[in-house]
């Protein structure tokens, strides 16, 4: 978990720094969806590779894949599968939507502030990425 405190000179520029967290968090997304598509293609083909195999052979054809250990909250796998590798790329695509939705929303709530001629500096309490609170004062 990261967290920090951020200080903008107006909310405005709260706005800009939340944009370019947005540009960061859909580049790194297209970016990961590219990889999870040719994780997917390598799946699809493992599993027929398997299928025939074990229709060639009449054994049952279900390797069991290397286990996932759970180190207090931290999945750590070796030599995983292709469907292995691939349930941890979802979760991770799942919680970059969930922080784009996050951003996104604050945006729009913010935006209306920023719209103001209010001069006033900012102070973003930020968990994860995600600003959690705003200090706002008025010069």
């Amino acid at each position: 978990m990261s967290t920090e405190m951020r200080e903008f000179s107006s909310l405005s520029d709260f706005i800009k720094f939340v944009d370019g967290e947005l540009a960061e968090l859909r580049r790194s997304l297209g970016e990961l969806l590219r990889v999870l598509e040719d994780v997917r293609a390598k799946a699809e083909q493992d599993k027929k590779l398997r299928e025939l195999l074990s229709k060639l052979t009449g054994a049952s054809g279900a390797q069991p894949s290397p286990p996932v250990v759970d180190l207090r909250g931290l999945k750590v796998a070796i030599n995983p599968s292709a469907e292995v590798e691939l349930g941890l790329l979802e979760q991770l695509v799942e919680a970059l939507n969930t922080k784009i939705t996050q951003l996104q929303a604050i945006r729009k709530e913010i935006e209306v502030l920023g719209g103001t001629d209010i001069e006033a500096s900012v102070k973003a309490i930020i968990i994860d990425g995600v600003p959690r609170a705003l200090i706002i004062k008025v010069s």
